[in-house]
């Protein structure tokens, strides 16, 4: 039976043998088609891109590290163009069905990640996350999603988009599960603290519905976690929409600061969308860029300030809703990923980890909402995860 290409890739490997026993024995797992592995190519999402580059002569050391504890490989799987989008529609592949979501997005840019771990094909995937690609497709899928502290996971023998923000991160069905894979990619095992608040910004807050506020508000009373409101974005000068732009911006810079050589030959091999955000890219300045990355630092103070004091964790709605659907307007489409990326620029600009926790039988859709702490502590992360997940 042939796999569905809309979420694996042709290039391969469609398999890859676990190479040890260990923690992750009996696993199955996948990889978004930006990890490297020697003897084969790497395609970011897009056909020009596979065919103007060499075959892989080094395997990424977080496969290699799976592979080393017990999983098994079952494929590479399907990512929006470059990884430049968080929508998981690919014009030349085709868009994964969402299983949680047939008529919906399922999300990206780790699509595939997310449908054929959503679609229990393999127990967990890897992906990455700049902008989103983890926490929205684990969202709109009703997975667990990880995005690790900035910096902790290795990405050699991988696609960099934006070097300010890129990092691996994980999908899994089980919160356990995820817990066993963190322990293995980040090769450490450590115990987490339960943390008894958790704190929810008016601006976050305002865009959640009342079924979602009332879902975690019961969960963290049943779990003994006190929410704490409050107005700490606004008090220091920040807007959602603000955040956004100014994530953008670097983003943007760092995409045209890597990849214009190659943007100049081959632009035009992108799709329409996506090539519109490129021609936006390439009018950010230098001097723009680097006063948004001195803004970056300013706001990465406030953030890990107000979570040292406070003792707390930030919650906060993973995406504004549950998944668009896939007949949405284009135009209606790009204003809701500018409010998408003003909440998931809160952990993008500030580089902490932020878990999503799924509450997929909401009136609107799958979605749910997330954790955010402190630098490496994203088993802290895991142990009042579950006991808000639980609750």
């Amino acid at each position: 039976m042939s796999k569905d290409a809309r979420i694996y890739c042709s290039q391969g490997p469609d398999t890859l043998p676990a190479t040890a026993q260990g923690t992750l024995s009996g696993t199955r797992f996948v990889f978004k088609d930006l990890f490297d592995v020697e003897g084969y190519a790497t395609g970011a999402g897009n056909p020009t891109w596979l065919k103007t580059h060499q075959i892989a002569t080094a395997t990424s050391p977080l496969i290699t590290a799976l592979l080393g504890q017990g999983a098994e490989c079952v494929g590479r799987v399907q990512t929006d163009e470059l990884a430049y989008s968080l929508n998981g529609q690919n014009s030349h592949y085709g868009t994964p069905i969402n299983p949680k979501a047939p008529n919906c997005i399922p999300g990206g840019s780790s699509s595939g990640s997310a449908v054929a771990v959503a679609n229990e094909e393999c127990d967990f995937a890897i992906g990455t996350d700049t902008g989103g690609s983890i926490r929205v497709p684990a969202s709109y899928c009703g997975l667990f999603g990880l995005r690790p502290t900035l910096g902790t996971l290795d990405l050699s023998h991988c696609f960099e988009l934006a070097k300010s923000f890129d990092t691996a991160g994980i999908f899994t069905r089980e919160l356990r599960l995820m817990r066993d894979v963190w322990s293995v990619l980040a090769a450490r095992h450590q115990s987490g603290e339960r943390v008894t608040r958790v704190y929810l910004d008016a601006q976050c807050q305002a865009v959640m519905s009342a079924v979602r506020i009332e879902r975690l508000s019961q969960q963290c009373q049943r779990a003994g976690i006190e929410i704490i409101q409050g107005n700490v974005l606004a008090q220091n000068g920040w807007s959602l929409t603000e955040l956004s732009l100014l994530f953008r911006t670097i983003q943007g810079f760092e995409i045209i600061e890597h990849h214009d050589a190659w943007l100049t030959l081959y632009g035009d091999s992108l799709d329409p969308a996506i090539w519109e955000r490129v021609e936006w890219a390439r009018t950010i300045t230098h001097e723009q860029y680097e006063h948004a990355k001195a803004r970056q630092q300013d706001f990465q103070q406030q953030v890990l300030t107000h979570l040292k004091q406070q003792r707390c964790l930030w919650a906060m709605p993973t995406t504004p809703s549950g998944p668009p659907s896939l007949t949405m307007p284009a135009d209606e489409l790009a204003v809701y990923r500018s409010q998408l990326m003003g909440l998931t620029s809160i952990a993008g600009l500030s580089g902490l980890p932020q878990l999503h926790l799924p509450m997929e039988e909401l009136l609107e859709g799958p979605c749910g909402i997330s954790l955010m702490g402190l630098p490496h502590h994203e088993e802290t992360l895991f142990v009042t995860g579950e006991a808000v997940y639980n609750g």
